[in-house]
């Protein structure tokens, strides 16, 4: 049976949600406009939400916490749904897996546009800690991406140290295609259907090079071997 205090604390923590996402919101936003994170202030970001400056230490120390919970919490979350589509670890089929993975990226993308925006401007960012944040999702985006590859066939001969670093080529090449295709959508208002078609013709020929790119690179290593020795110019 739901008692009042019951009631009184879900609403309670409702609102505490609500406001915690407000303020990631409000980053978010910010930077979305051109703003680093390290230039946002305490006092902005409250403004943004509504809320006077002490509210702020309801939900964090400090602002290099707002920055590191955003990351785990909101982008973490949109990278875990990414890595469970995907479809690159999957065994080999017919169905232009490479091409539907990358697809499966960019439409990422477009959904969730100030996230990726934010993990790309703020990865080699002023805070510290927001890019100490951003690289350990990396790496766990790669290192399961990485074990997924092992699933692969045409990927079972190399060992997994050469899939993680294999994933994380993958994923670093996916990461340099994340501004230009933004830069498509925000660059400028396209309030004309001439635009709209240029814009669209614009998407399909970059989603199908990304694709060509990605097809050389996994195709590519298809035909490395695990016992070769790397060997730098004084070795």
């Amino acid at each position: 049976m739901t008692t009042p205090n019951t009631l009184n604390l879900n609403t309670r923590e409702q609102k505490k949600m609500q406001t915690r996402q407000a303020f990631f919101n409000a980053v978010l936003d910010l930077c979305m406009m051109g703003q680093s994170f390290a230039s946002i202030s305490l006092r902005q970001v409250t403004r943004e939400v509504g809320v006077v400056p002490t509210a702020f230490y309801r939900h964090f120390d400090d602002m290099e916490s707002l920055g590191r919970s955003l990351v785990e919490e909101e982008l973490g979350e949109a990278l875990s749904t990414l890595r469970n589509g995907l479809q690159m670890g999957r065994t080999r089929s017919f169905d232009r897996q490479i091409a539907h993975s990358i697809q499966l990226f960019f439409a990422s993308i477009d959904e969730h546009p100030r996230y990726w925006q934010f993990l790309v401007s703020e990865r080699f960012g002023g805070s510290e800690s927001v890019r100490n944040a951003i690289a350990a999702q990396i790496k766990l985006f790669a290192k399961i991406m990485g074990e997924d590859l092992g699933i692969q066939p045409a990927f079972s001969h190399i060992n997994s140290e050469d899939r993680r670093l294999l994933a994380e080529a993958g994923l670093n090449l996916f990461l340099t295609w994340i501004i230009d295709w933004l830069d498509l959508t925000y660059s400028q208002a396209h309030d004309e259907e001439s635009d709209l078609i240029g814009v669209s013709a614009k998407k399909d020929l970059m989603l199908r090079q990304c694709t060509r790119q990605a097809q050389m690179l996994f195709y590519g290593a298809e035909n490395w071997r695990s016992n070769e020795a790397t060997l730098l110019p004084n070795d």
